[in-house]
């Protein structure tokens, strides 16, 4: 069914009525330089939310006892209808360009903006809401709106621009905003000095994987995300206070090709796309952070990086993690994160990865894999420097055959050997 601006249907009445629901967005052209969001707003009858936590974003992805979830490639919400808070009646799902205003950009420079829901179990298609998009200025659309009417779960088809951005149409929603990041000062970009070679390598301890704990979310709401842009630009996150809490490092990737699981048929292969990083500390240690054997690392102890799990079967939403003690910050030198295709055809163009870095106090950092290098199977995402106790970050986005060649080119000195996955 192809819905029409103002046009609903109804969900419960569908046969079988779907327990819960998929709502995935997609946009042409796909390849395109808009950074663009997804949000979600769980709203009373007053079409207000009651906290800040009924605001999901980048930044906050799960709705208090899990009746709305995002997806963290920003391109699907998953609602279930009965995890939802008897006084939740709608859930408006939007889109919103990262900057938009400020880089002078707009939907327009789309051509069609498309929802498809779907039963969250069967993946039947229930609905498809096509939006020609070519002649919007605004920087933000509200897509659509999730609804319950007389017990009847109904969704409805808006397509309604809204100017500003991310900041007023979430103040319009009641969500406490601390800033509008679209009228804040851009960074400056810094060049990327070169690293100093480091002595010989010594093995990294392997510790067991536990489960990523949820990322709180301050009050009020900070949307402030820095994007780097270009290859080689750079900013520095500085010590505050007592020094940094905890770094969460993700890598996501779209879903792609309609495939079951997380990574979707990225191609005609299963790929398995790993989260990876090879580090220097202080006092000389270098070594790597991978799943490959079993080096998961440890938070409490050197090197202080932790790998959380490996997840080869694609069911995972959140993508991969790997952590930091920022607590133990100064003991480290330098890390460069990678991303490697462990099994599967290289095809990093159809993955769209992003790699988002997340601090409590500091904004949130987002490097895209924007280049591409199909015959090579590593890419060096981004390194972490410690400048004077301050994390520099790089955007690297540079492809390597293997763990070797990437090693001789950032300096770490480390000897390889042919390594599996148990």
């Amino acid at each position: 069914m192809d819905l029409q601006p103002g046009q609903n249907f109804s969900i419960s009445k569908h046969s079988p009525a779907p327990a819960a629901v998929d709502l995935a967005l997609s946009w042409e052209p796909a390849s395109t330089p808009l950074i663009i969001d997804a949000n979600a707003f769980a709203l009373t009858a007053e079409g207000k939310v009651r906290s800040d936590g009924d605001f999901i974003f980048y930044n906050q992805l799960t709705l208090a006892g899990g009746g709305l979830e995002r997806a963290s490639d920003g391109r699907r919400f998953t609602v279930h209808f009965a995890r939802l808070p008897a006084v939740i009646e709608k859930i408006a799902i939007a889109l919103t360009l990262d900057q938009g205003r400020r880089r002078g950009q707009s939907f327009g420079q789309l051509s069609q903006v498309r929802a498809e829901i779907s039963d969250a179990q069967s993946k039947a298609s229930l609905a498809v809401f096509p939006l020609a998009t070519k002649m919007m200025a605004e920087t933000a659309l509200i897509v659509g709106e999730l609804y319950r009417r007389n017990g009847e779960w109904k969704f409805r088809a808006l397509g309604q621009g809204f100017v500003g951005g991310l900041a007023p149409l979430a103040r319009q929603y009641g969500v406490d905003v601390d800033e509008d990041p679209d009228a804040a000062p851009v960074a400056p970009p810094a060049s990327i000095s070169p690293p100093a070679l480091p002595r010989p390598a010594t093995p990294a301890t392997p510790a067991t994987p536990s489960a990523v704990p949820p990322f709180a979310s301050p009050k009020p709401i900070r949307l402030e995300k820095v994007t780097l842009d270009k290859k080689g630009s750079s900013i520095s996150l500085e010590k505050k206070g007592q020094g940094f809490e905890e770094l969460l490092i993700n890598l996501n990737w779209n879903q792609g090709g309609g495939g079951k699981g997380f990574f979707g048929r990225l191609t005609s292969r299963k790929v398995d796309l790993d989260l990876g990083c090879l580090f220097k500390l202080r006092d000389g240690q270098v070594g790597a952070v991978q799943a490959l054997g079993n080096n998961f690392g440890s938070l409490q102890q050197p090197p202080y990086i932790q790998l959380m799990g490996d997840d080869r079967s694609g069911a995972s939403a959140a993508g991969e993690f790997m952590r930091i003690n920022g607590h133990q910050w100064d003991q480290v030198d330098r890390l460069v994160v990678f991303a490697l295709i462990y099994e599967g055809a290289p095809n990093w163009a159809e993955t769209d990865a992003v790699v988002t870095i997340q601090t409590p106090g500091q904004p949130i950092l987002e490097i895209r894999i924007d280049s591409h290098r199909n015959d090579q199977r590593m890419c060096a995402l981004a390194m972490l420097e410690n400048q004077g106790g301050n994390i520099k970050v790089t955007k690297l986005v540079e492809y390597f055959l293997d763990h070797r060649f990437l090693d001789q080119a950032y300096g770490f000195g480390l000897r390889w050997v042919a390594g599996s996955k148990d």
